[in-house]
């Protein structure tokens, strides 16, 4: 008897000390946040749609509470929020869409908030884009095999009917004109879209980080000072390989991969090539007022990125301190 009262007794004890302690008011309260990350979401993507002009602005941040909350809470939280948050909109929205934005929302969201802790930004920035990437390329081979055929080759003949038709009697468009700028876009869409997918999460990071900062105190990695960035000279190799296969004769679907990746990585020198720019004019003041002079470096950087010639100076001095380290020269200059 006295042993069965001892048992009731740590029980009660036990029960007592959940309850008491805050464990259920803990369990409670993540609940609460994750259907108000729920609720957040729904209510961006029906701004997007509904709310014209600034709906936009709804779309860059639907993903943001799903990130948040996998980063507080954990992945368990993180999936939920999604999985309610899709619920609604598949009420409420078309599958199709519906199912494209919980796409969306979980390379944003979930594994945004999932690195976040452990990675460097760029390194949380390359993984959410190449998640955002595989999840459209999935989506676009999935509408190639099942859609009808020749699916592809019908939109950009329908785009450039459209834009032929709407420029028709400019003098300064010529139809020959439209027809090479739709060619182009053809052969680089998938890398502007690539390049979309990380501004866009970019901005996200950005976002998060404000967001983690000032409503829960909590400090996230951050990115360094732009004059200090420096590309791994590894991709250099790349951009080598990438130019010279587009003089080999290979088939063009393999032409069009390396004329994707030379786009990139040419817009990636270009940013690095600022990035050294910016280093060079830091460490040199041209009149002693430092607000005309910060003036002057802006108009310079402009003329280096919109005169052709002085913008391929750019990327050959982005690739050229890849390879060579050209701070540390300036550094012992300056």
């Amino acid at each position: 008897m006295f042993r069965t009262c001892s048992l009731c007794s740590k029980f009660f004890a036990n029960y007592s000390k959940y309850l008491g302690g805050g464990y259920l008011f803990k369990k409670n309260f993540d609940a609460v946040e994750t259907v108000l990350a729920s609720s957040l979401v729904v209510f961006f993507v029906l701004f997007g749609f509904y709310v014209p002009t600034l709906g936009f602005l709804g779309l860059l941040l639907m993903a943001v509470p799903i990130c948040v909350i996998t980063y507080k809470k954990g992945i368990f939280y993180g999936l939920l929020s999604l999985f309610l948050s899709g619920i609604v909109l598949a009420i409420l929205l078309p599958y199709l869409i519906s199912v494209i934005i919980c796409a969306i929302n979980f390379s944003l969201g979930i594994v945004m908030g999932q690195i976040l802790k452990k990675e460097k930004p760029i390194n949380v920035l390359l993984a959410t884009t190449a998640a955002l990437a595989g999840l459209f390329a999935l989506g676009i081979a999935y509408f190639i095999l099942t859609g009808p055929k020749d699916l592809m080759n019908n939109l950009y003949a329908a785009f450039e009917s459209y834009m032929i038709s709407y420029y028709q009697g400019s003098s300064q468009i010529t139809t020959d004109e439209i027809k090479q700028f739709v060619k182009s876009l053809e052969i680089y869409l998938p890398s502007l879209i690539i390049l979309l997918f990380f501004v866009w999460s970019a901005f996200q990071y950005k976002i998060v980080l404000y967001i983690l900062r000032y409503v829960y105190k909590i400090e996230i990695a951050q990115f360094g000072d732009f004059k200090e960035i420096r590309i791994p000279y590894e991709l250099s190799l790349l951009f080598l390989i990438s130019l010279i296969a587009s003089f080999f004769p290979i088939s063009s679907e393999i032409k069009n991969v390396f004329l994707n990746i030379e786009l990139i990585l040419t817009l990636v020198y270009m940013f690095a090539g600022i990035s050294v720019l910016l280093y060079i004019l830091s460490k040199k003041l041209f009149f002693k007022n430092n607000t005309l002079t910060r003036i002057i470096n802006f108009i310079i950087v402009l003329l280096f990125v919109f005169v052709p010639f002085l913008s391929f100076l750019l990327i050959f001095l982005g690739i050229f301190d890849s390879v060579f380290n050209m701070r540390k020269y300036f550094h012992s200059k300056f």
